[in-house]
């Protein structure tokens, strides 16, 4: 009886860490995937040796070890960012903001998007990381209508590089606070962690003092 128990929950352990393997492969975010992948292939590594299956155990293993060294590889990696202006009608910012509408709507509609006077590329290593479109007042306040990374660079890196450590490249653009409305949780849960307070007056709406 205690043996059949035994049985049923190591093979039960096996589904859930192919699960969790599985799950990992669905991952946008490079960091997630290794990360979450390399929890699924310790944890497959653990059924393999409760089925006494070396040869999965050690194929387990070595893909946990590559998985660490490529995490320890971006993060040590030291990046270059750069905040680059540019205008509310350039061609190849409309190429960009329609290549990934389908995301970007969800924040701001286009209409809302044409209305702003302040356009940011995010470069990250020379790459377009994301785009933070709005309208800057002449107080200084930054009124943004979309705050948007790619996927594939959703790391919080350009986050706490532009709102946190590195100010100063909003500063030089005019910018000394911001200001954005946002219903998404977690959207919101991310602008907590990049150091914006929630307004008393209206839980959507958070400000920064640069």
């Amino acid at each position: 009886m205690i043996e059949s128990i035994m049985r049923d929950w190591v093979e039960w352990f096996g589904y859930f860490a192919s699960l969790v393997v599985l799950i990992s492969l669905t991952m946008t975010s490079i960091i997630k995937l290794r990360f979450i992948n390399l929890i699924g292939c310790l944890l497959f590594a653990t059924f393999a040796y409760f089925i006494d299956s070396w040869p999965t155990l050690v194929m387990n293993l070595g893909i946990a070890a590559i998985n660490l060294y490529f995490l320890y590889s971006i993060y040590s990696t030291k990046e270059q960012f750069k905040i680059v202006s540019t205008n509310i009608d350039s061609e190849f910012l409309w190429h960009f903001i329609r290549h990934n509408e389908q995301q970007i709507t969800m924040q701001s509609s286009i209409q809302q998007l044409c209305q702003a006077n302040q356009v940011f590329y995010l470069l990250r290593d020379n790459n377009i990381a994301g785009l933070l479109i709005g309208t800057v007042k002449k107080d200084g306040c930054f009124d943004i209508y979309l705050d948007y990374v790619l996927p594939r660079y959703r790391d919080y890196k350009l986050g706490v590089y532009y709102f946190k450590t590195h100010r100063h490249f909003l500063k030089e653009k005019g910018v000394k606070s911001l200001n954005v409305t946002v219903l998404d949780p977690v959207h919101q849960d991310y602008l907590i962690k990049m150091g914006f307070t929630v307004d008393p007056a209206n839980n959507a709406h958070f400000q920064k003092v640069l």
